[in-house]
């Protein structure tokens, strides 16, 4: 009897231990093909290398992250159903919204795999060739200029307004429900963030101009172009990818996720991939994760009020 009783007390350790035995299903709130979902697709073909078993994306687009973060929040906490999301989910919406389905207190943090430089872009027909030059037309023409964006709220909306903000000046702003960029390369609109994933391809191909880049300094695939701060000092303006997973997830889970996914963080090929999009690699601890959450949405929360930003 009692070892018998010994070998049920001791199952779940063993069973948790074994993390993962069958595959790990991670919800990303982009459509197939976009930036988090490349990036995702990426990290999933390394963990499932390392750990034999496969990661199934599931693509839950809409709704500023707020459909992929419900399903994730409302998931089994089990570890086999993760949330891969960026800043707009926990920074951005609970600010930006009256009423959301799930909170911040309904996930664990597990790791920030890295952070995303938004790319300030014109046309390159555009007679607009630096950042000084869109400030001082923007403060001639107030409201004239106009700026395209994902939509109210979105992080490419919600960085302009913090840039607009420092720099003293006021544009149109146009939100956009599909990808914005062939209108900003046709000079429909003047300018606009893009994440550095998009934009770094149309900067080489000759298409768009880039005037600078929301990261505290210049990223290696612009090397040549301003960090946004270098005109207004201070200015920080990036997205970042996360993992996370519900609430309740079993600490030698949390363990096993957060040591592959430092171990993919840090493979070089992996980072030099990262690095060819623009990103920065991370891979922070939990508790550094937490704290880089609670600056980030201080942050972000000061420019939504600042500017008046809601949704419904």
């Amino acid at each position: 009897m009692a070892g018998a009783l010994l070998a049920a007390a001791t199952l779940p350790a063993s069973a948790q231990s074994a993390y993962p035995s069958r595959p790990v299903k991670l919800i990303v709130p982009f459509p197939a093909g976009t930036s988090p979902d490349v990036i995702a697709r990426l990290w999933g073909d390394e963990f499932s290398k390392a750990t034999g078993q496969a990661v199934v994306v599931e693509n839950r687009p809409g709704a500023s992250t707020i459909i992929a973060a419900q399903a994730a929040a409302n998931a089994a906490p089990d570890g086999y159903t993760l949330l891969w999301t960026v800043n707009n989910t926990f920074s951005i919406n609970p600010y930006v919204y009256k009423k959301l389905p799930y909170k911040a207190e309904d996930f664990v943090p597990v790791t920030r795999i890295l952070s995303v430089p938004y790319v300030l872009v014109t046309s390159n027909d555009s007679k607009i060739r630096t950042l000084q030059d869109l400030i001082r037309d923007a403060k001639a023409k107030p409201d004239t200029m106009t700026y395209a964006s994902a939509g109210i709220g979105q992080g490419t909306h919600v960085a302009m307004a913090r840039l607009l903000g420092q720099a003293g000046v006021s544009m149109t702003h146009v939100p956009y429900k599909d990808y914005f960029l062939p209108d900003v390369i046709a000079q429909r609109v003047d300018v606009a963030f893009d994440a550095s994933t998009g934009a770094i391809p149309q900067v080489k191909a000759g298409k768009v101009r880039a005037l600078g880049v929301s990261s505290a300094k210049r990223i290696d695939g612009l090397p040549d172009v301003p960090a946004i701060a270098e005109v207004l000092p201070g200015f920080v303006g990036d997205s970042w990818h996360g993992i996370f997973a519900p609430k309740g997830t079993p600490e030698p889970v949390l363990a096993s996720l957060l040591a592959q996914s430092q171990k993919v963080v840090a493979m070089p090929a992996f980072r030099a991939k990262l690095e060819g999009y623009g990103l920065t690699p991370v891979g922070e601890s939990p508790e550094a994760f937490r704290h880089f959450l609670g600056e980030d949405a201080r942050a972000w929360a000061k420019v939504v009020k600042d500017n008046k930003i809601t949704a419904e």
